[in-house]
């Protein structure tokens, strides 16, 4: 934050004037603070995403949930899962 240049000689008027920008700047300031916060947690997700697009991870997750179902599932649970990964798993390696 700068301050702001006055003249040696100036006037109330030009003083608040002076004090509302600064004022005006240090909560600008602020709002980007918080919103830097609050938004943290939401590029971390972003990057999350990012890491796991690249190399193998889309077909190691299409085949975790296969495995998943296939330990979880019944008899027929474990061939509509199979489906669902062999449909997902061109769209995972296009991304």
């Amino acid at each position: 934050m700068t301050l702001p240049t006055l003249p040696p000689g100036a006037s109330r008027r030009q003083l608040r004037k002076a004090v509302l920008r600064m004022r005006l700047e240090m909560h600008r300031q602020e709002v980007r603070h918080e919103v830097l916060q609050i938004s943290e947690p939401l590029q971390q997700v972003r990057e999350y995403g990012k890491r796991l697009r690249t190399g193998n991870a889309p077909l190691l997750l299409t085949g975790g949930v296969l495995a998943l179902a296939g330990l979880l599932g019944g008899k027929r649970g474990w061939r509509r899962w199979a489906r669902l990964a062999l449909i997902v798993a061109p769209l995972l390696r296009r991304r």
